[in-house]
């Protein structure tokens, strides 16, 4: 096992760190080098060179991507530690920005993105107050329009037409692995309990096929829906990406029918602003490097 404490400083480059978080947040060399700019055998080259530095092996290549070793999850935290540290020295000699700034981020898939985004945009902006509001997105555009957010995530319909959609994903039914549905009985559902049209696409799936159901469980929050169906009492729809370990997901095998996908879009207010632009591309940015555009 290698000792990294006895590396001399002079072998750590900060550019070889940030190609090897890349690389270990990606998963995949392609979307690294497609994230740094570079390419491929370029990015290849600098993760040889910092093995040869560490004198051990970071990655298992893989044909389907590229896994950290045990010295690699060792090196991670560190290695971000290091490159917030050296972002933090460049912007005392660059414009810094300051204020504050709110963000509205749907509580169902926003969390991985904004911790990735808030790390970046904190290391280059210390002295900004960030207020976040996790919440049903269908919420966000009467804030971003009476100013109360400065910028949101925005969960749109697929009839919704909106001008900056960042992606897409698809929704699956899902239910605990426990759960026993029976032919000809009424699905148990659990929806939001607000107007959304997560909630009327589910009832309307199921209507269009004239399977019966019966809510029996409703919620505000995604972390009450997925309570409900942890617990084993309820079937309902998420994205894909909110599926859980001893969730299953439902087909048409099983009796349900397919669900329309979500597009995530970025909602901005009508005012420009530095602090705004660079909220906005700390996003994009953690979006690239993100498994749901993966």
């Amino acid at each position: 096992m290698a000792d990294m404490k006895n590396i001399e400083r002079s072998q750590l480059d900060s550019d070889l760190l940030r190609t090897f978080v890349a690389i270990a947040e990606t998963g995949n060399l392609t979307q690294a080098a497609n994230y740094l700019n570079r390419t491929q055998s370029a990015i290849s080259v600098q993760v040889k060179k910092l093995e040869e530095s560490f004198s051990t092996q970071l990655f298992y290549r893989q044909p389907r991507g590229m896994l950290l070793t045990e010295e690699g999850h060792r090196l991670l935290p560190e290695a971000r530690k290091l490159i917030a540290e050296v972002n933090r020295i460049a912007g005392l000699f660059s414009n810094k920005l300051s204020g504050r700034i709110a963000l509205g981020v749907p509580d169902d898939c926003g969390l991985a993105i904004l911790e990735s985004s808030l790390r970046n945009f904190l290391a280059h902006n210390p002295d900004v107050e960030v207020s976040v509001r996790c919440s049903l997105s269908s919420q966000f555009p009467q804030a971003i329009q009476a100013g109360e957010l400065d910028l949101a995530l925005y969960l749109a319909s697929p009839e919704e037409g909106q001008d900056d959609m960042l992606w897409q994903e698809d929704s699956v039914w899902v239910a605990h692995e426990s759960l026993q549905l029976v032919d000809g009985q009424a699905v148990p559902l659990a929806v939001y309990d607000r107007e959304c049209w997560w909630r009327e696409a589910a009832i309307d799936a199921l209507e269009d096929i004239n399977r019966p159901y019966k809510v029996t469980f409703s919620s505000e929050s995604i972390a009450g829906i997925k309570t409900a169906v942890n617990a084993g009492i309820a079937v309902a729809m998420l994205s894909v990406n909110s599926v859980e370990p001893h969730m299953r997901i439902l087909t048409e095998a099983d009796g349900f029918p397919p669900l329309p996908s979500s597009a995530i879009a970025l909602l901005r207010h009508t005012k420009q602003s530095e602090l705004c632009n660079a909220m906005e591309s700390s996003i994009r940015e953690a979006l690239s490097l993100s498994k749901f555009t993966s």
